[in-house]
């Protein structure tokens, strides 16, 4: 069982990308704004504002209060990096995003992602390329034969986790996006991953279905499409010895949504979210259990 710790992508681990960010024009502090206009600011905060009144000149969106500007959303290219994972950043053709962090980094997620390979690669400033991996998310499972393998509906896997990374700090990494059509991602983390044990077999995979069901006077069920979260309850085996460890990098993130991998060969085992709750038992001086009940934010 890992988690990946992540980075917060700031301005200055951001290096480059070719999705452009230019949905509206940017704010400018001499413009006089109509009710209902949009512009973008880019510096630090990446987000589209609305203005909220005729008349709205000098005014700064970041600092309003909600009087003359209403927050609206991320910036498209800086979507997957904001937290909601349900806003996809996407461009038609595929993207490319390159960052740079001053910390060790060793492993990365995908979260929401929707295209039809990902390409991953790394590059030191002396010693040049030390990683290059491509990763297919055309999904195989539940392909059993050669009759579901030709005639059944193709599925892409909607999160990637990779975990061996070379430790390397102030490297770059260039994340590249490839699709015929529109190549969209809800989440990019990079960080570094802890290792809290081992999974064990029996874990529970289930959805949390907010889809709301009313039904009138005469019995006639009427279902609401509604959004839901992954959910996973897995018991982890470790090292009596590790205790303290594990308990300290759980209390540390109780706050902090982060990638689980219950089976690293195993996307279907990847959830971004919280833990509601752990439960460390000290079974013996050598081995104890972890038990953890993880909600996911898609």
């Amino acid at each position: 069982m890992k988690l990946i710790r992540p980075e917060t992508v700031t301005d200055s681990i951001f290096q480059s990308s070719d999705v452009p960010e230019a949905d509206y024009s940017a704010w400018l502090v001499g413009t006089t704004y109509a009710d209902g206009d949009r512009v973008i600011v880019t510096t630090g905060v990446h987000k589209i504002y609305e203005s909220q009144q005729a008349g709205n000149v000098g005014n700064d969106p970041t600092t309003d209060n909600g009087t003359w500007w209403l927050e609206v959303s991320s910036t498209n290219r800086w979507k997957l990096f904001n937290g909601i994972v349900q806003e996809q950043t996407e461009q038609a053709g595929g993207m490319e995003y390159v960052l740079q962090s001053p910390n060790v980094v060793n492993s990365l997620a995908l979260i929401n992602v929707d295209c039809a390979e990902v390409t991953v690669t790394m590059d030191d400033a002396t010693e040049g390329e030390v990683y290059n991996q491509t990763f297919s998310l055309i999904s195989d499972s539940g392909i059993q034969d050669w009759y579901a393998y030709f005639f059944e509906p193709i599925v892409r896997d909607d999160r990637l986790a990779i975990l061996d990374l070379p430790p390397y700090a102030n490297a770059d990494i260039t994340v590249t996006f490839t699709d015929t059509g529109t190549a969209k991602c809800g989440a990019l983390i990079i960080g570094q991953f802890a290792d809290l044990g081992f999974s064990q077999h029996g874990a529970s995979l289930s959805i949390i279905d907010y889809s709301v069901k009313t039904t009138d006077a005469e019995g006639r069920i009427t279902v609401t499409e509604g959004a839901y979260a992954n959910k996973m309850e897995v018991d982890v085996v470790l090292d009596t010895s590790a205790y303290g460890v594990v308990r300290k990098t759980l209390t540390d993130l109780r706050t902090t949504p982060c990638a689980w991998i219950a089976e690293d060969e195993n996307r279907n085992s990847i959830i971004y979210g919280y833990y509601r709750e752990f439960d460390i038992i000290l079974m013996n001086p050598t081995t104890s259990r972890c038990s953890l009940e993880i909600e996911g934010l898609v």
